[in-house]
């Protein structure tokens, strides 16, 4: 929700500079592609700007997600991660992410299995963001594909002709009993003439480790580093015209994943800390890249805006399997080996839309819009022995292992547009509706011992239309209901078939489609020292894609249906001056209405994975002047998440994840150039599990490797504004 954000996860911190502050109801967000003052967006939504993402040094998913209700984090290991909108996931190997990432005018989404949706929010460093937009609930009318349960929208700064100006940020910290890590962020604004401007922003954070592998007599092996920047060249030709060219390069790369060995169900570390065990470790590395040219032209009776975008998405990681696939390949083989898969994998995409839209007047608005989509992706495996006892992968076997290679292309087209009426000035309505159309072909060669000779293909194409529907009356200047209706899809596809399957099982599969009713309220009072945003709301989720095995290969099913119901709050309050108060926190209580397919698990009523019933944070921060230009300040926060279910199991019964409470304090002085700051994240050294995958054949009843939070990290920060 947007106005009064309560910031808190990694342990992250909350910040008050935005929740109840003087100026919070005069947000001006781009949610529904056109400028408005976020507690005028018929939407439930959550705005983070730059200055509060900088002030608790939030760098990645994990360090502000939290901030958010409704909002949360499956991570995959160093490999990716996966956001999650009102609980609506199918858990870990979702086929198609739920939630669409736009970078500006440019959605980084991908689509299908080997397009890696599911796996490739791009967990941009925020630095010198001008905003991150949150919008809770399906977002299929402006948004298209993969805005199912809600959409993540970075806003980046624009450059400025009219100023000069610069920042850089050294930010040196240290997990205990772990390792230091160091974040350096720094920004450039040079005028290039009246009408031009230059925008610069490079970073290096190095995060740092705290998991140990005494078998390999490592520690620390879960560091990893993440390198970048972004440049951003405006031209404004006219007072009616302007170009703006944006370039964005992330690269990421981890030694090993934050995770340790625990036993199932009582979650306690096997060798009694933060310790995991594996014959050669789990290195990679993702690299993300964002490029787009968007022109805006006022034409009189519309804003005419062409986003022209190419994104690419390329990884490679390693992945010690020698749990699973150990005790299969020993008796083959001949002696005892471990397994590793090598995979290289990669998505990119070539994007086009054309909008226009209609100035705000007294009555009508209206927007009118297509977009265009060529994607394409793939993801190689290869499988390769280890010897057990030297530790070393043993690339050049006398026969090959074996293999999956797997490609997919994807075309969409769609055209969209909005209508809203002014009945009253205080009363209005809007409604809208989006077709698209896509065709897709998938292709997977199997080889070698483990791949069997399998050799599939499957093209798809479909149709879908989403729509949506507003209404919001402004009781007092202040104080806004409204009420919305609204659907999200993610695209079908072609289906992994063996070709000794029967004609039952579906050479492709459908559509996943949710429907949202929701109603909120949205306002300022008491002169602006209290904020609030409250929502209700209802999600329908309709053919559920669902991940199954069949004669050993992995495809997809249409599964039935689920629903999402619950409620968010959000509440910024400034009772003197220099005390601010925040309270945030939602309730999602998100099953599934029919039973999942044996191969599945899964039955009729049963929570869906990933999401807390409960989350909650809470924030204060006191303000005081020291000295001549100079104020102190001091920060506490606490969050509380209940617990989450593992992903469904066809096998036994799945994991509960215990729910946790965290603190972080900060303090520390401020001038209108300078900032120091002190700080404690996790204070209490809280044990907090993200996600868990099984580490042998004996899936949930055995070892598992727990992805887990980061523990008590002590830091200290510099920044300088010029």
């Amino acid at each position: 929700m947007a106005a009064a954000p309560a910031f808190e996860t990694r342990a992250p911190e909350i910040p008050a500079t935005e929740a109840g502050a003087p100026d919070a109801k005069d947000i001006i967000v781009t949610a529904q592609k056109r400028s408005e003052r976020s507690l005028e967006v018929p939407i439930s939504l959550t705005v983070l700007n730059d200055k509060d993402l900088a002030a608790v040094q939030a760098y990645r998913y994990e360090d502000y997600l939290a901030k958010v209700p409704g909002l949360s984090l499956i991570g995959v290991g160093g490999f990716g991660s996966q956001l999650v909108v009102r609980g609506v996931t199918t858990g870990t190997y979702a086929i198609n992410s739920s939630v669409a990432t736009y970078v500006d005018e440019t959605p980084f989404s991908s689509n299908g299995s080997s397009g890696l949706s599911a796996f490739i929010a791009p967990n941009f460093d925020p630095y010198d963001m001008q905003r991150i937009e949150v919008l809770r609930g399906p977002q299929g009318t402006l948004y298209g594909a993969n805005s199912l349960g809600g959409l993540f929208k970075y806003v980046t700064n624009a450059p400025d002709p009219a100023r000069i100006a610069a920042s850089a940020d050294v930010d040196v910290n240290a997990v205990d009993h772990g390792a230091a890590g160091i974040n350096l962020h720094g920004m450039v604004n040079a005028p290039l003439s009246g009408k031009a401007a230059l925008r610069v922003v490079g970073f290096y954070d190095e995060s740092p480790g705290y998991v140990d592998d005494p078998s390999r007599g490592l520690k620390d092996i879960n560091t990893s580093t993440m390198v970048g920047g972004r440049a951003s060249l405006l031209f404004k030709l006219a007072d009616t015209l302007s170009i703006r060219l944006n370039a964005t390069y992330q690269h990421r790369k981890w030694s090993d994943y934050s995770s340790i060995d625990v036993l199932p169900v009582t979650f306690q570390p096997i060798y009694g800390g933060m310790i995991s065990e594996t014959l050669v470790g789990n290195p990679g590395a993702a690299t993300n890249q964002v490029y787009n040219a968007t022109v805006d032209w006022d034409i009189g009776f519309a804003t005419l805006l062409s986003s022209s975008s190419y994104i690419e998405y390329a990884s490679q990681a390693q992945f010690d399997v020698s749990g699973t696939y150990g005790a299969f390949l020993s008796p083959i083989l001949g002696s005892p080996y471990g397994a590793i898969i090598d995979q290289k994998s990669g998505m990119h995409a070539y994007t086009q839309e054309f909008r226009l839209t209609s100035p705000t007047g007294p009555k009508l608005q209206w927007q009118a819009g297509a977009y265009y989509m060529k994607q394409s992706g793939f993801v190689n495996q290869d499988t390769y022995p280890v010897d057990i006892a030297s530790k070393t992968i043993v690339r050049d076997f006398p026969f090959q292992l074996g293999g999956f290679y797997n490609d997919q292309t994807y075309n969409e087209i769609s055209g969209f547009g909005t209508l809203g009426y002014n009945f009253t000035p205080a009363f209005d309505v809007s409604v809208g509706g989006r077709y698209s159309h896509n065709n897709q072909t998938f292709t997977e060669n199997g080889f070698g011992l483990l791949g069997g000779g399998i050799l599939l293909s499957a093209p798809s194409s479909e149709d879908v239309f989403t729509y949506s529907a507003d209404a919001r009356w402004r009781v007092t200047p202040q104080v806004m209901l409204y009420g919305r209706f609204a659907t999200g899809y993610v695209p079908g596809g072609g289906n992994n078939v063996p070709i000794t399957a029967p004609a039952t099982l579906p050479r492709s599969y459908k559509s996943s489609k949710t429907t949202n009713y929701e109603l909120g309220a949205k306002g300022s009072l008491f002169d602006n020292k209290l904020t609030f945003e409250v929502a209700a709301y209802q999600i329908d989720w309709a053919n559920i894609q669902l991940a199954a095995s069949y004669g050993g290969v992995l495809t997809t099913l249409n599964a039935g249906g689920a629903k999402s119901t619950g409620f968010e709050w959000s509440f910024g309050f400034v009772p003197v001056k220099g005390l601010t108060l925040g309270f945030n926190g939602s309730h999602t209580k998100a099953r599934l209405k029919e039973a999942a397919p044996a191969t599945v698990g899964g039955a009729a009523g049963e929570r869906l994975p990933g999401s807390p019933e409960w989350s909650t944070s809470a924030s204060v921060q006191y303000d005081y002047p020291l000295a001549a230009h100079f104020d102190g300040f001091v920060a506490a926060d606490w969050q509380h998440s209940s617990n989450r279910l593992s992903d469904f199991s066809a096998i036994g019964a799945r994991q509960t994840f215990p729910s946790y409470n965290m603190v972080n304090l900060r303090l520390g002085l401020k001038s209108a150039r300078w900032t120091a700051t002190a700080y404690v994240r996790n204070l209490t050294n809280t044990f907090a599990i993200s996600n868990i995958s099984a580490t042998t054949l004996a899936d949930n009843f055995g070892p598992l490797a727990a992805n887990i939070y980061q523990p008590r990290t002590f830091g200290i920060a510099i920044g300088v504004r010029y």
